[in-house]
């Protein structure tokens, strides 16, 4: 098998202005915020971005302008109020978008990761969801049942040029583990044309064949792994470390004042490596007090502070 180790700083490389790239995660978890960081550093433009249930990740890279189009069905800094970018760009109208049900675009990933240009999908029942129909005939449609019944509502295949996930551990071949929730990873890297997997810890294959059942991504669905400590924070990568509610209460509070604020913020970001932003975000104590609020079973957004 080739080696497929890349540093994060190759990420830029690896992902072109243009590209259509799904980001993994859900919520407050398990989001490769490593790559995020990485893309902005890399000054990326122009992606068409594909989450499930964003959060920091998708609002950062549009507080960067890396965002041309944005496929969701929710971005939300939940606990901690909207999604203070993704809201100003919609509501301004500068953000192309795609709305679609989480319940369709798990649909439309796994009739791409089976090679299949549709899914059925009789799921959009009420007049609300009903009208997302309406509003996106190039990823809705309808094809006549050929056993005689009613037509069938299906949505299209959605194939990102690019996915990107966060692991547990992975080995040099692209064997990617998860020892808590990992959302709809798998989907994504079965839809994706590339598949870029961050980690903890890149491990020997022999650890991976250990515990073969937390194998969840295999490595030929693989092309690029990079080790990334502390790779999801501030969302939280169960079991390692929860969130940390005060770094996204800080962003929360920077980004809803926007203006100069907000740019600095950005700029700090670019400007720094990913070495940096750990020294600078989570000195040691830090890191060990998250460790220590998962063993408790304290993964409240507060908890942290």
């Amino acid at each position: 098998m080739p080696q497929k180790i890349v540093p994060l700083d190759d990420l830029g490389d690896l992902v072109p202005d243009g590209a259509t790239v799904a980001l993994g995660g859900a919520w407050f978890c398990n989001h490769p915020m490593a790559a995020v960081r990485q893309l902005i550093r890399a000054r990326r433009r122009d992606l068409h971005l594909i989450t499930l249930i964003g959060s920091i990740d998708a609002d950062l890279l549009l507080a960067a302008g890396a965002v041309g189009r944005l496929t969701f069905s929710m971005v939300t800094l939940e606990a901690f109020g909207l999604a203070p970018n993704f809201r100003r760009q919609v509501e301004s109208g500068q953000l192309p978008i795609t709305e679609l049900t989480g319940l369709s675009m798990e649909a439309g990933l796994e009739a791409a990761g089976r090679n299949m240009p549709f899914m059925p999908f009789p799921g959009l029942g009420n007049p609300v969801t009903s009208a997302l129909v309406d509003q996106n005939p190039h990823i809705y449609s309808y094809v006549s049942d050929p056993f005689g019944g009613e037509d069938v509502l299906v949505v299209k295949a959605i194939r990102p040029d690019i996915a990107i996930v966060h692991a547990l551990r992975a080995d040099r071949h692209g064997n990617a583990q998860f020892d808590g929730t990992y959302g709809m990873d798998d989907e994504l890297a079965k839809s994706a044309k590339v598949v870029i997997v961050t980690c903890e810890e890149i491990v020997p294959t022999d650890v991976i064949a250990e515990n073969p059942h937390m194998t969840k991504i295999p490595a030929f669905l693989v092309d690029h792994v990079i080790e990334a400590p502390f790779g999801a924070h501030p969302t939280s990568h169960i079991p390692r470390y929860t969130i940390d509610g005060p770094v996204l209460q800080e962003y929360a509070k920077v980004v809803t004042a926007g203006g100069e604020d907000q740019a600095a913020y950005l700029e700090q970001l670019a400007s720094e490596s990913e070495e940096g932003y750990r020294t600078r975000v989570l000195p040691e104590r830090r890191r060990e007090i998250l460790l220590e609020l998962v063993r408790q079973g304290r993964v409240l957004a507060g908890a942290t502070s």
